[in-house]
């Protein structure tokens, strides 16, 4: 395999809370570097419909699978589902859902901020916002409200900025001691992502299954009524794809990779630079499957 493989499903878009990437890079990149299927898969909410429907007009020759990462509330703890064949208009159960996660990013902001505020740290809803406001575009901010921050910019931000805290210890110890919401619970989210036609897919799983514990993974497969594993990853050994490979064979599921990325070189907030889209070491055939049981567009 070259450089880049030939497909990336797990990327976000300036439309996760956490990411900064135009959704039209990422079709622009998938055609000069010649991955030929994508997915964009932001965090808890599908909001880049419209912006990747124009981009799949103007790179017609890159082929994508509509998606979005839903992070679940279970008895292990949360744990992240890259789902892909989300419905273009999502309806009934999964809307309901969706308004979830809305809601959900809102509610944690506040709670993060009333949290430190009441702490002796003044961090506002307007703080937040302002914050917000550095990276996220505006017409972000204006459909999905004053949501939480990505993580290592409001780390730095209370740190270094607000001298708040003298370390990243500190920062932890003080919301060791404060309960913010909670993600949805799986028990709801996968069956309306199910019912609604999408697979479902365990991302990054290695420190989900203890990395290679079967009796965890047998117990989330069937907890989380899997579709497939996300096999190939960089937080994923290379000795671990292979060997998820063949249990997503024993058990009849599908495998998928991705990249994760969430940002592009030269950008201001360069956020996980480690993720660079179509970097991962997933194989063509894995594409090929998941294209039999999902609608691809520009196919």
């Amino acid at each position: 395999m070259g450089k880049y493989a030939e497909f990336d499903f797990h990327l976000h878009t300036l439309w996760s809370y956490d990411a900064v990437t135009p959704v039209e890079d990422y079709f622009r990149l998938a055609s000069e570097r010649n991955i030929k299927t994508i997915a964009i898969t932001d965090h808890h909410i599908v909001d880049a419909w419209s912006d990747v429907k124009a981009a799949g007009e103007k790179y017609p020759d890159v082929a994508y699978i509509a998606g979005a990462e839903l992070t679940v509330r279970t008895p292990f703890g949360s744990m992240d589902m890259v789902c892909l064949n989300m419905p273009e208009k999502p309806e009934g159960d999964l809307s309901k859902v969706l308004d979830m996660y809305h809601t959900w990013q809102r509610e944690y902001g506040a709670a993060l901020s009333r949290s430190l505020t009441l702490g002796g740290y003044p961090f506002t809803d307007k703080d937040r916002y302002e914050l917000l406001a550095r990276y996220r575009e505006q017409r972000c901010i204006d459909l999905q409200g004053t949501t939480h921050v990505q993580g290592h910019l409001i780390v730095d931000y209370l740190l270094n900025e607000k001298k708040y805290f003298a370390d990243k210890t500190a920062y932890g110890e003080f919301f060791a001691q404060h309960t913010l919401p909670p993600y949805p619970d799986y028990s709801v989210v996968i069956p309306a992502v199910k019912k609604a036609g999408a697979l479902v897919f365990i991302a990054h799983p290695t420190r989900y299954f203890l990395r290679d514990d079967i009796n965890r993974m047998d117990t989330l497969r069937e907890m989380l009524q899997l579709d497939g594993i996300e096999c190939a990853h960089n937080s994923v050994p290379d000795e671990l794809t292979p060997f998820y490979r063949e249990y997503c064979l024993k058990h009849k599921l599908l495998s998928t990779a991705g990249s994760d990325c969430h940002s592009l070189e030269g950008h201001k907030y360069r956020f996980c630079p480690e993720h660079e889209i179509g970097v991962h070491n997933g194989i063509a055939a894995w594409r090929d499957e998941i294209a039999e049981r999902v609608k691809v567009y520009n196919k």
